[in-house]
């Protein structure tokens, strides 16, 4: 008797440990840093897409993904579906291509720099997990979160309609 309860209550240690060891994490992501703001990761996915966009992409995107407002955008060499862990790579430095990355935008050289004051915008796309996404602005040239809003779109029929945001 003993060493079946002893069996149940070791079970009820492993499974959860199990449990909690097979499941993704969330992405998180803490904006510190100076001019260039370093963006340090948690969770279990890979990045597979990391953008900055400038702050004109709140006012004036016309679909989430507008190429037209990018500042600095990275990708996985070997594609999408191949980037690095988000455990193994920590941490994303803006303008700094991280091993086994590759810089999409801009398409040659550095990205521009931060201005003090301004919103911006960063999102990073993971695999295997849920990707995460904030502001941040350059104050007292310190890398600091912000708030912002916006912009919303509705998918209609594959054509992106900008939106209000909802109020939270």
């Amino acid at each position: 008797m003993v060493a079946k309860i002893r069996l149940l209550t070791t079970l009820g240690f492993i499974l959860p440990a199990l449990f909690l060891i097979g499941c993704e994490r969330s992405t998180s992501v803490w904006v510190k840093g100076g001019t260039a703001p370093v963006f340090s990761l948690s969770g279990s996915g890979e990045v597979a897409i990391f953008t900055v966009f400038s702050p004109d992409y709140m006012t004036k995107a016309e679909k989430l993904d507008d190429e037209n407002f990018v500042l600095w955008k990275i990708k996985p060499s070997a594609g999408y579906l191949h980037g690095t862990w988000i455990g193994k790579l920590r941490s994303i430095t803006y303008g700094v291509v991280p091993p086994d990355y590759v810089q999409e935008k801009p398409t040659v050289g550095i990205p521009p720099p931060l201005m003090e004051g301004q919103i911006y915008f960063y999102f990073v796309e993971t695999t295997n997990a849920p990707g995460a996404g904030g502001y941040f602005e350059i104050k007292n040239s310190r890398a600091v979160p912000a708030t912002g809003s916006g912009p919303c779109f509705l998918d209609d029929h594959g054509k992106s309609i900008r939106i209000p945001c909802p109020k939270i």
